[in-house]
C-alpha cells in the first residue's frame, strides 16, 4: 500500500512537469504572456500620465502660497547723473565703493578731454569735457548703503530707482521644473519595467525632452536668481568747472540770494575770463599794440609832409 501511494505521487508530479513544458512551447502561450506584459506596460503609462497631470494641477496652486509665505522676487535698477569737478579722484573713489559693497562693474567708457586740457588748448569750445558711463551691479542687500556712499564722491543731480516684480514669473517657473522632474522619475520607472525595445526607445525619447526642458528651465531660474540678488545702476559721470546747485529755493527771499548768488558767479567768472585772455595773450597784445603805434606814428608822418 505504501509503495502504491509512492508511485501515484511520482506520478503526479510527472504530470505536473509535462504540462508545464507544453506550455512554455506553445507559442501562443508565449504571446499570450506579451500581450499582458504590453497591457500592463500601456497601463502604467496610462497611469503616468494621468498622476502626471493631477501633480501638475496641484503644483499650480501653490504658487500663491508661496509667495505669501516667502519674499517676492523683486528687480531693482537704479539710473544716476553725477557731476564733479575732480574727475579722476571720483572714478578711484567709485571703483573703490563698488570693490567695498562686494559688487562689480559689468562695464564702463570714459571719453572727452580733461578741463585743463580744454583750456591749454585753442579749441576748448569744441572739445567736450570727460564723461564716463557705468553699468555696475551689486548686491540688492547692499544697494542703499552703495547709492548713499555716492552722495561723497560726486554731487548727484538725478536719481530714479525702479522695480520690477518677477515673483509671478519666477514661481511658475520653479513649479514646472518640479513637475518635470517628477515626470523625470515616472518615466525612469516606466523604462525599467519596459520590455520590448520599441517600448525602451520611445520612453527614453521622452526622457530626452523633459531633461532638456529641465536644462533650459534651471538656467531662467538662474538669471532670474542673479537678477534678484545683484541690483544693476546706469551711471553717468561729467566732469564740470563748477557744480550744479541743486536746492530748490522755498522763499522769496531764497529765490532772490540764487539770483545775486548766480549774478555774482557770472561777473566773477568773466572777471576769471578776462584776466587769463590778457595774460595768456599779453605777448601777442604787446606786438599788436607796437604794430599799430609804428603804424600810427608813421601816418602821422606822412600826413605832415604831405600838408607841408
Amino acid at each position: 500500500m505504501l509503495i502504491y501511494r509512492r508511485f501515484l505521487k511520482n506520478l503526479f508530479l510527472i504530470l505536473l512537469v509535462c504540462l508545464f513544458v507544453s506550455a512554455c512551447s506553445n507559442p501562443d502561450s508565449k504571446e499570450e504572456l506579451s500581450s499582458i506584459s504590453s497591457k500592463s506596460l500601456k497601463q502604467d503609462q496610462k497611469d503616468f500620465v494621468n498622476n502626471t497631470e493631477a501633480s501638475v494641477k496641484d503644483q499650480k496652486k501653490q504658487p500663491s502660497e508661496q509667495l505669501v509665505a516667502s519674499n517676492r522676487k523683486l528687480v531693482k535698477t537704479a539710473e544716476l547723473q553725477l557731476e564733479t569737478k575732480k574727475f579722476d579722484k571720483t572714478i578711484s573713489a567709485l571703483e573703490k565703493s563698488v570693490s567695498s559693497s562686494s559688487g562689480y562693474i559689468e562695464s564702463n567708457h570714459i571719453s572727452g578731454t580733461s578741463i585743463m586740457e580744454k583750456y591749454s588748448s585753442n579749441d576748448s569750445e569744441q572739445s567736450p569735457s570727460r564723461t564716463a558711463n557705468y553699468t555696475i551691479r551689486v548686491p540688492s542687500t547692499n544697494l542703499n548703503e552703495f547709492l548713499y556712499n555716492l552722495n561723497k564722491i560726486g554731487n548727484v543731480i538725478s536719481k530714479t530707482i525702479s522695480t520690477d516684480d518677477i515673483s509671478n514669473q519666477y514661481f511658475d517657473t520653479e513649479t514646472r521644473m518640479k513637475s518635470l522632474k517628477i515626470q523625470e522619475d515616472r518615466l525612469l520607472n516606466l523604462l525599467k519595467k519596459a520590455g520590448s525595445l520599441k517600448d525602451i526607445l520611445e520612453i527614453e525619447k521622452q526622457l530626452t525632452d523633459v531633461r532638456y526642458e529641465i536644462e533650459s528651465l534651471t538656467t531662467t531660474l538662474k538669471t532670474y536668481d542673479s537678477a534678484v540678488n545683484y541690483s544693476t545702476i546706469n551711471l553717468f559721470i561729467n566732469e564740470v568747472s563748477s557744480i550744479t546747485d541743486t536746492t530748490p529755493p522755498i522763499t522769496i527771499g531764497d529765490r532772490i540770494g540764487v539770483t545775486f548768488k548766480q549774478n555774482v558767479d557770472a561777473i566773477v567768472s568773466g572777471f576769471k575770463n578776462t584776466t587769463v585772455f590778457l595774460i595768456g595773450n599779453s605777448l601777442m597784445i604787446i606786438i599788436w599794440f607796437a604794430i599799430i603805434a609804428v603804424g600810427y606814428f608813421i601816418t602821422r608822418k606822412a600826413i605832415k609832409k604831405y600838408q607841408a
